[in-house]
C-alpha cells in the first residue's frame, strides 16, 4: 500500500472541527465513522476522522482546514479520513477519482498524508493532484513545490518537481516527466480547480485581524 505523505500545518482551534465542506455541487455523501447509512453532505458540515465523503457524477466537493489547506475532489471521487489531529497530523485514503490539495504554512512536525493503494510521497508545502482510475497507473501532478514519491517497501523513489508528473504502480513507477500546464485547460476537474480561488483560512484570518 501506497501514502501520499505531506508535511503541513493544519493547527486550529480545539473547539472547532478539524475541517468543514466549503463548497458542495451535486450529489455528495459521507458515512460517518459512527456508522449508519450514508447521507447527503452539504456546505458548512464538519468532517472527522474515519467519515468517507464519495461524490456521485456530475458532483464536486471543497473541504477546508482552520489553517487555510484546501482539498478539493471531483466527480465519481472516494475518499476516506484517516489520522485527523489538528497541528499534528492528517491523512486520507483516495480510493478512486480525482483530489487536488493546496497546502498552506508547512512546518517539519506536521504531516498531511494522502494514501492510494500504490506508494508514498513527502512533500515541504505545494500544490499537487493525485488521480486514481480503474485499470490505470496512479498519477500525480505537482503545481508548485515537490513532492517525493516511494513505495512502501521502498523498492522505488522519485522526487517529482513542479511541473511534472509521475504514473505508478504498487511494484513500479517510470521516471518523472514534464507535463503541459497549460494542457489542463480543459481538464475537467482542473478547470473547475482554477474557477475557484483558495481563500485564506480562519486562523491567517484571524491573525491578521490581531495585526490591526
Amino acid at each position: 500500500m501506497i501514502a501520499l505523505l505531506v508535511a503541513a500545518l493544519l493547527s486550529a482551534p480545539t473547539d472547532e472541527a478539524p475541517m468543514h465542506a466549503t463548497l458542495v455541487e451535486g450529489i455528495v455523501t459521507v458515512t460517518l465513522a459512527s456508522g449508519g447509512p450514508a447521507g447527503p453532505l452539504a456546505e458548512g458540515d464538519s468532517l472527522h476522522q474515519g467519515d468517507t465523503v464519495v461524490t456521485q457524477p456530475g458532483a464536486r466537493a471543497e473541504i477546508s482546514m482552520p489553517s487555510g489547506s484546501v482539498i478539493r475532489l471531483g466527480e465519481s471521487t472516494r475518499m476516506s479520513l484517516g489520522q485527523v489531529e489538528p497541528g499534528k497530523a492528517f491523512s486520507a485514503k483516495l480510493f478512486l477519482g480525482n483530489l487536488w490539495t493546496k497546502v498552506h504554512k508547512l512546518i517539519s512536525a506536521e504531516t498531511f498524508h494522502i494514501e492510494t493503494e500504490n506508494g508514498v510521497a513527502g512533500v515541504r508545502g505545494t500544490e499537487f493532484r493525485v488521480e486514481v482510475a480503474p485499470g490505470q497507473q496512479d498519477l500525480v501532478r505537482v503545481y508548485e513545490g515537490a513532492v517525493e514519491v516511494k513505495a512502501h517497501d521502498g523498492s522505488w523513489t522519485h522526487r517529482v518537481e513542479p511541473n511534472q508528473e509521475l504514473h505508478f504502480a504498487r511494484d513500479r513507477a517510470a521516471p518523472p516527466r514534464a507535463f503541459e500546464v497549460n494542457a489542463e485547460s480543459e481538464h475537467k476537474f482542473m478547470k473547475w480547480v482554477r474557477s475557484r480561488p483558495v481563500k485564506e483560512g480562519l486562523e491567517r484570518q484571524h491573525q491578521r485581524r490581531k495585526k490591526r
